[in-house]
């Protein structure tokens, strides 16, 4: 449905500080959420489902846009009103999240914008009524960027930023990836795999291969291009898991050393129990052959990021879990995205996970149900 006509990208630019990839984008994907659609069961916690959905979104539109090898980015940094206002958002129930240009065609430089005037559009309401949680408004409205020189001030700050901490060097029994190569990954094409992908209700307890897994892992977390990590930076969540069923792999707790490409062991044991229960208590996670949660440290991000770290923090995991979801089903596998637990989370996986907070999880493994 066409909201305005003309090209607006001057306007986009400008939100953006001039990001050069929207600039000479001959097309732009904004995504946008609407708090009532998850607020009615997660309430104020739905605020993390606007990034939840949207990064694994964003992993289906990366993934098809590099196997045309058109070119694409991820931008979270910009103007909130000026975009909002463009799309006519109505701020109050929803929020512009990201921005992604499409393509590279320089020859293609935008002139000026037509002039951006109020729209009024009809809508279906969701629902006979809502219910307002003004946290989501507060959450979103603390982590907004009110001009242009705000944005490429935010920019600079985050490039210029110190390296993080090296990690400590792992103490506990390493597992060394073992992914598959090239040509024993399966021939679907990207689309096969976004139109077979879905969400498993019910998974077998079977067990997986380290190969699989190890595959899963690999080219899930080679980065995402954004505007607020460089090619090849450190990411900003690391990824805990809980193996329950994985071939020539024992079953325990485990964290991921991306550095390294290595699995280390924090402890040993059937932990099928506590994954149902850090997993809102559902058998998914308890049946699935293993669990993955993605935890990033706030504190050094929120310094790093202002406020928008939080919505960074979140964008990124939800990216790479998009990714790990994509993975399982091209690999002829199941997933399903939970929510958690929280500080019970980093309890399980402490003192390793000390001071840090859940971003994302995901479960995988042999589903047993069409998923859905």
């Amino acid at each position: 449905r066409r909201l305005r006509k003309g090209d607006h990208r001057a306007i986009l630019a400008r939100a953006t500080g001039g990001e050069s990839p929207v600039v000479s984008a001959p097309a732009i994907v904004i995504c946008a959420s609407t708090y009532w659609r998850n607020a009615w069961k997660y309430q104020a916690r739905a605020y993390r489902h606007c990034y939840w959905d949207t990064g694994t979104i964003l992993a289906n539109l990366l993934a098809a846009a590099a196997s045309r090898k058109v070119a694409a980015r991820v931008i979270v940094g910009f103007k909130d009103t000026e975009v909002c206002q463009l799309l006519g958002l109505d701020t109050k129930r929803e929020g512009a999240l990201t921005l992604v240009p499409l393509g590279d065609a320089p020859a293609m430089a935008p002139g000026a914008s037509p002039e951006v005037e109020s729209l009024t559009l009809d809508t279906v309401p969701l629902s006979k009524k809502e219910i307002d949680y003004p946290a989501i408004r507060s959450m979103h409205a603390a982590s907004c960027l009110g001009s242009e020189e705000e944005v490429m001030t935010w920019r600079t700050q985050t490039a210029s930023a110190d390296s993080p901490e090296p990690k400590p060097s792992p103490k506990g029994k390493l597992f060394p990836l073992r992914p598959l190569g090239d040509h024993e990954l399966p021939r679907d094409t990207i689309e096969e795999v976004i139109l077979r992908r879905g969400s498993t209700r019910q998974f077998s307890q079977e067990s997986i291969s380290f190969a699989q897994l190890s595959t899963m892992l690999h080219r899930a977390t080679r980065g995402v291009p954004t505007d607020f990590l460089d090619p090849g930076a450190v990411s900003l969540s690391d990824l805990y898991l809980i193996v329950n069923a994985v071939d020539e792999l024992p079953p325990g707790a485990y964290v991921f050393h991306r550095e390294k490409l290595v699995l280390e062991l924090l402890k040993e044991g059937n932990f099928r129990r506590e994954a149902g229960y850090l997993g809102l208590g559902q058998e998914i996670p308890a049946d699935a052959s293993a669990n993955i949660f993605l935890l990033a440290d706030l504190n050094p991000i929120l310094e790093r990021f202002g406020n928008r770290g939080y919505r960074v923090a979140q964008l990124e995991a939800s990216i790479t879990g998009g990714k790990l979801y994509l993975l399982a089903y091209a690999l002829h596998l199941g997933a399903s995205g939970l929510t958690f637990f929280d500080d019970d989370v980093t309890e399980f996986f402490s003192p390793d996970a000390t001071g840090k907070s859940v971003m994302f999880l995901i479960a995988l493994g042999k589903s047993t149900r069409r998923s859905r």
